[in-house]
């Protein structure tokens, strides 16, 4: 059988435990498939823990980014060059996108031509295509309900990550039939704790997010200096911070910027594998993240934690796992905002212990998700 494995990539570090938590299920149930894995970003080389001999990847993907956008300006065919070309021979495409479908991302009309096309040639060769748990929607612009017939026409499995993406997909037109509503599936991962930071187990981790700033109105011009009070709150309450880097270079950017700011007394964490990264959190004594994944691998690892937002899916994962009042406003008084951090610092063993009752019952979920997936798709 031939899997490809879309939606992922090694830069984000949430993506990357996407296609590490789903290359695990596919070696889980069929040992022997041969994997074609497209990622969603220009990468060069296999990762590591793909690395086996019935792992394959597209070069022309790797390679495309100048061809396309020659070919682009030229006003010629480029999906050829991108990863939304459809490979040959290809039995089963697991989507492991967190967030891709909403207006929020303003597609234009070419985006969703080449989506439309892409997703056709796939199912006119008999390929089934899985959407995995994400978040969708809102779909209230005329793009936007066109990218849901898109899906709703193509995709064999649509599967919400939490009740508002359900709602938001179902209300624009999806077909109920195909649509499932099933948890983060990563906390099926386990982290990995690299021994060479030893010295930040037991610390409150504090992780960063650039789309804080990009993706924000109100908040993008305050979200520097209110991670920056969080910590000075933290250390006058007598915790030790750390910063970890959950993405790429933006992030990476912020976290300098914070420990410039702060004399440069900060532990800045970077350049780990996602396992690691979960291993890191996983190890911390508590988590402030603006990383969507960065929240998920605190939780489902039974370390309480705290979030800003700048999408429903946040509110949404912490519903799931018993939790309230800690979706932290950027643009709020933020004297208030610092009490939800003094709230879970004086409970928690409490918070644990709910996290811990939650994951079992999340951890099942995901579990009947998978089983059911390969009865679908008749593994």
């Amino acid at each position: 059988m031939k899997i490809q494995i879309d939606g992922t990539n090694t830069l984000n570090k949430g993506a990357e435990l996407m296609l590490v938590a789903i290359y695990q299920q596919i070696i889980k149930k069929i040992p022997a498939a041969e994997i074609l894995y497209i990622p969603n970003e220009i990468e060069v080389g296999l990762p590591i823990f793909l690395q086996n001999k019935n792992v394959k990847r597209r070069r022309a993907v790797e390679k495309g980014r100048i061809p396309s956008a020659i070919l682009r300006r030229l006003r010629l065919p480029y999906a050829y060059f991108t990863s939304k070309y459809a490979s040959t021979n290809i039995d089963l495409v697991l989507d492991g996108a967190g967030f891709q479908f909403s207006d929020q991302w303003g597609y234009t009309k070419e985006r969703l031509d080449i989506l439309e096309r892409y997703y056709k040639n796939l199912k006119n060769q008999g390929t089934k295509i899985v959407l995995l748990p994400q978040a969708f929607g809102p779909f209230e612009t005329k793009q936007g309900k066109r990218m849901v017939k898109i899906i709703n026409d193509y995709v064999d499995i649509i599967i919400a990550r939490e009740k508002i993406s359900y709602k938001f997909i179902a209300d624009a037109g999806a077909n109920k039939e195909k649509l499932w509503l099933y948890p983060d599936f990563t906390l099926l991962v386990k982290g990995t704790f690299p021994e060479r930071y030893e010295s930040i187990r037991n610390k409150v981790c504090v992780i960063p997010n650039k789309k804080m700033i990009t993706h924000t109105k109100n908040a993008a011009k305050h979200y520097g200096d209110f991670i920056k009070e969080i910590i000075v709150h933290l250390e006058n309450s007598g915790e030790e911070v750390f910063l970890l880097n959950h993405e790429g270079a933006g992030d990476l950017e912020i976290c300098k910027q914070i420990n410039e700011s702060h004399g440069n007394t900060l532990t800045v964490v970077n350049n780990l594998t996602a396992t690691e990264v979960k291993g890191v959190i996983g190890a911390s004594r508590m988590v402030v993240s603006s990383r969507f994944h960065g929240v998920a691998s605190a939780l489902n690892q039974g370390v309480p934690c705290l979030s800003t937002s700048w999408n429903h899916k946040y509110q949404m994962l912490f519903e799931d796992f018993g939790q309230h009042n800690t979706v932290l406003a950027v643009d709020a008084e933020w004297n208030e905002e610092l009490k939800k951090i003094d709230d879970i610092r004086t409970n928690l063993n409490a918070v644990k212990s709910v996290l811990v009752e939650r994951k079992m019952v999340l951890t099942i979920e995901a579990e009947t998700m998978w089983n059911r997936i390969w009865q679908e798709v008749e593994i």
